[in-house]
């Protein structure tokens, strides 16, 4: 508990990334993954897998962007500062400890960007969404593109801070949760180079009969096409959460979405 409010407190953020949760899931999302390194570490590995192939069959290498870094888990951030000139990894959060990593590589840089575009419209400064990728689909140096883990993460947050602002939420749209994973799967298809898709599509909850006792569409309805390959990920296993129930992820990649 010390060691996650410390985090807490020495994580940069904005007041309104705060007031949506987004550094106390970062960091939640930082202690679980310790708890549950043995049971996560078939989807971390099977996604840096994907990542590597995506890197050796590109022709060129100049600039890649990871979007919705985190904690690297699941990227081949070696291997990418290894093959880039330059390696982009951008996040809302950034925890003190990617932080310091990055002090190793003099080619890798932390943008922090909210992927949404909407945080500011929910902060009244501004009257829509922004554009948060339009400098990076511009740069024609972009050879490669990972939406890492990303797209299930956009709604939660909105949705949340809808309900818990009812009189702000009925000047907004009413579908907007589901409006950020539309708008954030339109920012890759305007990318020229590469783009890698990985991400979590639905959860799975079960009893220790093997009997599905609920399931969430992750994507709000939102359509994708049928993914390259999937895998089942254990994102909170028998006691994790609950002492007799388990919650398994299905995730799917896209190795070349656009």
């Amino acid at each position: 508990m010390l060691a996650e409010l410390a985090l807490h407190l020495a994580t940069p953020a904005s007041r309104m990334t705060r007031q949506l949760g987004l550094v106390g899931e970062s960091v939640a999302l930082w202690s679980r993954g310790l708890r549950q390194r043995r049971a996560w570490a078939g989807h971390h590995a099977r996604c840096r897998d994907i990542v590597a192939q995506a890197v050796a069959a590109l022709p060129e290498r100049r600039t890649a962007v990871i979007l919705g870094s985190g904690l690297l888990r699941d990227i081949p951030l070696d291997l990418l500062a290894d093959n880039f000139e330059r390696v982009l990894l951008v996040d809302v959060v950034h925890l003190p400890q990617v932080r310091l990593r990055m002090r190793l590589r003099s080619n890798v840089a932390l943008l922090t960007r909210d992927l949404t575009g909407v945080i500011g419209w929910l902060a009244g400064e501004s009257g829509g969404r922004s554009d948060p990728l339009a400098d990076l689909i511009a740069d024609p140096a972009v050879d490669l593109v990972v939406s890492a883990n990303l797209l299930s993460q956009l709604a939660w947050p909105i949705e949340d801070w809808l309900a818990d602002n009812p009189a702000e939420a009925a000047q907004l749209p009413a579908d907007l949760p589901a409006c950020c994973i539309a708008w954030h799967l339109d920012d890759l298809r305007r990318f020229h180079g590469r783009v890698l898709l990985l991400s979590d599509v639905e959860m799975i909850e079960r009893d220790r009969t093997g009997k599905i006792t609920d399931r969430l569409d992750l994507m709000h309805s939102i359509a994708l096409p049928n993914p390259d390959e999937g895998w089942d990920w254990p994102v909170a296993p028998f006691g994790e959460a609950a002492r007799d129930l388990e919650s398994i992820h299905r995730v799917g990649a896209w190795r070349d979405f656009r």
